[in-house]
């Protein structure tokens, strides 16, 4: 969609008297959309908009939402500008960067999206390692920025993934046990407070904002423009190996073992999968350090007769981008977080996988190195200490024919792993409650709520994993 000019005023006008409006449109005058349009810098997309099917849709097609308006901001003052729009008409508030959000809180029923898909910039300063990012970007436009130099920092292994929602929930990655999480090396941020205020949040310029956007994730404001550290990387020795169907156990106490021995340089993932033979184990590998030092490191999973060794020295760029891609499907994904990966935790899983659905998978991100030597008081993001995050998902198409089975059975093995669990990971909870939200914060929620409080009394940014005002 172009600028909303006069005559895109005067189609919009004709096109809601002559169309039947979506629902979620009522609310919303054609006469207020131009006075907003006439401040606007970036693009406002209706109900009658060409492109308005497409730009409503999120990463998670579960979820299906028609919002009255979608604003595609192009700076911080278009996002106060849409805010302030939203709010004097009681509108709900979804706040949108790349559009993963499992629980599909990208989007909403009836309010304004607001799309920071156009402020995407990034400018690195090699000399001081830092990279300032608006808020829109996606991981791939970060690395591709760079990388050019060889620098990088911790960001999420799938590359259309949103820099912002990564970061502000926690963000981990293949860096993070190496560089810690993404929070971790974020140095400041710019956003736009509830009452519509530009604020700037840093270790200097108000810390207790900072430390509750390390984690806290949209409920504090909408960020404009991130701050990050970076670090050098250039060729990273990554990939895959694939083993055998069967043997699950064995191999979840292998993948165990060795996680307890890796160094910081050696990121892993192990995944549980189904196939017609069997659920069969898989490990992604990310080594940021010498790679024969990195190939003797693997030698105890590559003694389990793997089926395929895609492990190779490759730029950092290429690996991320690569390593996990994935497609906008239908899905429903939780998680739990598992101080330990112990002999009955792996008899449940390897029991639960052995006729799992065809389109699930069990994703086991261990916690070590960087990422778990941050005191959880330190940010709001409370998982900090050696463990595994657990990600159970499943996926259906699009005659829905699989859904209930899928989400069924993802809540059949994450009920039956919670004697085990002591926490949980916010971004990648594709439900929300007041439960859940407190079993991932932790004993840092408390502190969360007086900020909440504080900065969003009337709680505005509620269409996310919701920390509740006092």
């Amino acid at each position: 969609m172009g600028p909303f000019t006069r005559r895109r005023f005067v189609q919009f006008a004709a096109a809601t008297a002559a169309a039947p409006a979506e629902p979620a449109a009522e609310s919303l005058d054609a006469a207020a959309v131009k006075r907003l349009a006439s401040q606007f810098t970036g693009t406002l997309v209706t109900p009658q908009s060409a492109d308005y099917a497409s730009l409503r849709q999120v990463f998670n097609r579960a979820f299906d939402r028609h919002p009255a308006l979608i604003a595609r901001c192009a700076n911080a003052q278009d996002v106060v500008r849409a805010l302030v729009f939203a709010r004097e008409r009681g509108l709900t508030i979804a706040v949108r960067g790349g559009g993963h959000n499992r629980a599909g809180l990208s989007v909403c029923d009836g309010g304004v999206v607001i799309d920071l898909a156009r402020m995407h910039g990034v400018n690195v300063d090699a000399a001081k390692r830092l990279a300032r990012v608006g808020a829109g970007a996606l991981t791939i436009q970060v690395d591709t920025a760079t990388q050019r130099l060889g620098l990088a920092t911790t960001l999420a292994g799938c590359p259309t993934v949103g820099v912002a929602g990564l970061t502000l929930g926690g963000g981990e990655g293949l860096l993070m046990s190496k560089f810690g999480a993404a929070c971790d090396n974020l140095v400041s941020a710019q956003l736009v407070s509830a009452d519509g205020k530009l604020l700037e949040a840093s270790e200097k310029a108000d810390p207790d904002l900072f430390w509750a956007i390390r984690g806290g994730g949209g409920n504090f404001g909408i960020a404009t423009a991130l701050e990050y550290r970076l670090h050098p990387v250039s060729s990273v020795l990554a990939g895959t190996l694939s083993f055998a169907p069967g043997r699950i156990a064995q191999m979840l106490e292998a993948f165990a073992k060795f996680v307890k021995q890796a160094p910081d340089e050696m990121n892993v993932v192990g995944m549980v999968l189904p196939s017609e033979v069997g659920a069969r184990f898989q490990v992604m590998v990310c080594h940021c350090g010498e790679p024969t030092q990195g190939n003797k490191l693997l030698a105890p999973l590559r003694a389990l007769t793997t089926t395929e060794d895609k492990i190779r020295v490759a730029p950092y760029f290429e690996v991320n981008a690569n390593i996990n891609p994935a497609a906008p499907v239908a899905h429903f994904q939780t998680n739990l977080f598992l101080p330990q990966l112990d002999a009955a935790a792996i008899a449940t899983i390897s029991s639960a996988t052995r006729d799992a659905p065809a389109n699930t998978r069990v994703f086991m991100v261990p916690l070590y190195g960087a990422i778990a030597r941050v005191k959880p008081s330190e940010t709001a993001f409370a998982l900090r200490r050696f463990g595994f995050e657990l990600d159970l998902m499943g996926r259906w198409d699009e005659s829905g024919k699989d859904k209930e089975r899928v989400i069924e059975w993802v809540k059949f093995l994450r009920d039956a792993l919670k004697p085990w669990a002591t926490g949980a990971y916010v971004n990648q909870l594709g439900e929300t409650s007041e439960r859940l939200v407190t079993t991932a914060y932790g004993d840092n929620y408390p502190r969360l709520t007086v900020l909440k409080s504080k900065y969003d009394p009337d709680n505005v940014f509620r269409s996310n994993q919701n920390i509740q005002p006092v």
